[in-house]
């Protein structure tokens, strides 16, 4: 009786083999192919998921999707995973692999933009699918929670609701109305009443109309307690920046935009729900600032001669080394302009008109001081300036004219004069208008000129074209034209097929982040360090596998990195890695030197690694 059953059960599972063949051969002229967005209105700034799914029995024959980049967008990543189904109907067995392939698009301009159609390739056809249209508005000004773009998924209203009470992102200027050239300061809160991981900027403003200067930008969350309308908060700072504007009319300040894991309770530990890399359930979000609008007011009529545009509070002054000094030599002059406003747009002050001197251009140094919002500091500007005349010589005063803002008023300030003691120099020879002929004939055996007396010249050799070396510099061209053609196809290449352009780039940018580690770690910066070294070898998985870094977390790294079949002893290692940074950041202690360069060695052994893997 038992051989009876397992040979019943062998004769079943030939069937379901053979069925399977046989199901798949039906099914491999059917390739469908559909696309669809996970929202048809957004504002400007946002990211839209243009998902374009596959269906086909067998996938190795079907190639991956093309879809246009439209005007007013910007491809900001990809990613694909399949699937595969089998169903069984009055006995007939049908098996469907579908590939989801997901485009990431940011708005930029307002509009009505047309996604697709996606198209692909398939037994010398080309199939399209639909085409899309996406509604761009302004930005609505109000601060925003989302589902941050690497989930894939989306939240309920309520959902959205709750974490907007809970989590929200702050612009706080200090004034909205200001002149040209004008310092304001800018600050940028985040407020949370929950538990955050991997807080990384998802979208920082350009700031379009002002010169930014930052004064400050935080490498790891300080949190501190702050009440809100009643409610407790855990508060953390940012970004403070101090800006310039540089035109006049009406500025709207871009949308910071942070991107998080909000922590949640405890995963379930059932039999079959073994999750290897994490603990507790976290929802991904992005959280945004609301826009700030700044007037910038035109400076008044009225400015006094000389005035280039420089506005704040300044003062001047000007020393001159040596005191006394021969006529010809040279006399170092140092103006120093100091105060507080945008020290990159103070112009030369206006040097003293018949001085007794001649003045050279001058080399200048720029020093900066930030404090809370404000930046302040000192221009110098050394000249060297020979003078030429003698006796007592006065230096007259430097003229520099700026716009006070808070008096609102053009004001001049002048270096006081500097007496310098100038005594005769050494007699200079007197340039003469002609040469004798004995010093005519001397020049003459001195330089290479014509000699009338040769009645004959020597044999050169070879013609030209009858040398060898010509014809080598012949293939010059030759080369220069096919390396431009093999640049040319590299280049077009590279702008075209995004994974190509960054696989090419990860090796060179996770290179160029670890030296700037290695930087923070000779500094002792620890906090930063281990901030770099995450961003490092985090991004580096990122443009490997085509991904957008922004919101990856060390969970879907693990499972990424199994999926492409590394070996589970070099994602265990980048998941230490991830846990040390991790650990230095959020929960500071004392690390040591030889801790950071054990760290910093172990993840340039995995780049190298998963470059050979991935």
């Amino acid at each position: 009786m038992m051989a009876m059953h397992g040979r019943k059960r062998w004769i079943f599972l030939c069937g379901v083999f053979f069925a399977l063949l046989w199901a798949q051969g039906i099914d491999a002229q059917d390739v469908m192919i559909r696309a669809s967005v996970d929202r048809t209105r957004v504002e400007v700034g946002d990211l839209i998921q243009f998902r374009v799914e596959v269906e086909a029995a067998q996938m190795g024959s079907v190639s991956a999707p093309q879809v246009p980049t439209p005007d007013g967008l910007q491809l900001t990543g990809s990613t694909s995973s399949t699937s595969m189904s089998v169903n069984i109907v009055n006995g007939e067995m049908t098996t469907k692999r579908t590939t989801t392939y997901v485009f990431s698009f940011r708005a930029q301009r307002v509009g009505t933009h047309v996604l697709g159609p996606a198209q692909l390739a398939h037994e010398g056809k080309t199939l399209r699918s639909d085409q899309v249209r996406i509604e761009v508005v302004k930005r609505s000004g109000r601060p925003q929670t989302r589902p941050a773009p690497s989930t894939g998924r989306s939240m309920g209203q309520s959902e959205i609701q709750e974490i907007e009470q809970n989590l929200f992102l702050q612009a706080i200027p200090e004034k909205r109305m200001v002149y040209v050239g004008e310092q304001v300061g800018v600050t940028y809160k985040l407020f949370t009443r929950y538990d955050l991981r991997n807080v990384q900027y998802g979208h920082v403003p350009t700031f379009t109309g002002f010169w930014a200067e930052t004064v400050f930008d935080a490498q790891r969350l300080n949190m501190q307690r702050e009440v809100v309308d009643g409610r407790a908060f855990n508060t953390a700072l940012l970004k403070r920046l101090a800006l310039f504007p540089t035109t006049a009319g009406k500025h709207t300040l871009e949308q910071l935009e942070v991107n998080c894991e909000v922590v949640g309770g405890r995963r379930s530990r059932g039999l079959f729900d073994f999750d290897p890399f994490g603990a507790f359930d976290t929802q991904q979000v992005a959280v945004r600032s609301d826009d700030i609008e700044i007037e910038v007011i035109p400076l008044p009529a009225g400015a006094p001669k000389g005035f280039g545009g420089t506005v704040g509070k300044f003062e001047m002054r000007a020393e001159a080394i040596p005191g006394t000094v021969k006529a010809g030599d040279p006399v170092a002059v140092k103006v120093v302009v100091q105060g507080a406003g945008n020290l990159h747009a103070i112009n030369e002050p206006i040097r003293p008109e018949r001085s007794g001197f001649k003045f050279y251009d001058p080399k200048t140094n720029l020093e900066t001081r930030k404090r809370g919002t404000r930046i302040s500091g000192q221009k110098t500007f050394e000249y060297v300036a020979i003078p030429y005349k003698t006796g007592q010589v006065i230096l007259p005063p430097f003229t520099l004219a700026y716009f006070d803002p808070v008096q609102k008023l053009y004001k001049t300030v002048q270096t006081k004069p500097i007496a310098l003691q100038v005594t005769p120099g050494e007699q200079m020879p007197q340039p003469v208008d002609g040469l004798p002929g004995e010093e005519v004939r001397a020049l003459g055996r001195d330089i290479r000129y014509i000699k009338p007396d040769r009645m004959h010249l020597a044999d050169q050799g070879l013609l030209l074209y009858q040398r060898s070396g010509f014809w080598l510099l012949q293939l010059i061209p030759v080369l220069g034209v096919a390396g431009a053609y093999a640049y040319r196809r590299h280049r077009v290449r590279l702008e075209g097929d995004v994974a190509y352009a960054r696989r090419r780039r990860s090796r060179s940018e996770a290179q160029r982040r670890l030296g700037k580690a290695r930087g923070l770690m000779e500094a002792g910066d620890s906090a930063g360090f281990h901030g770099e070294v995450h961003r490092s070898l985090s991004q580096f998985v990122a443009d490997r596998t085509n991904r957008v870094a922004a919101g990856l977390t060390a969970d879907q790294i693990g499972v990424m990195l199994v999926e492409r079949g590394v070996d589970a002893q070099v994602i265990a290692g980048v998941q230490d890695v991830f846990g040390q940074c991790d650990q230095a950041r959020f929960a500071p202690g004392q690390i040591s030197a030889e801790q950071m360069q054990a760290l910093f060695a172990q993840t340039e052994d995995l780049i190298g690694a998963l470059e050979r893997c991935i």
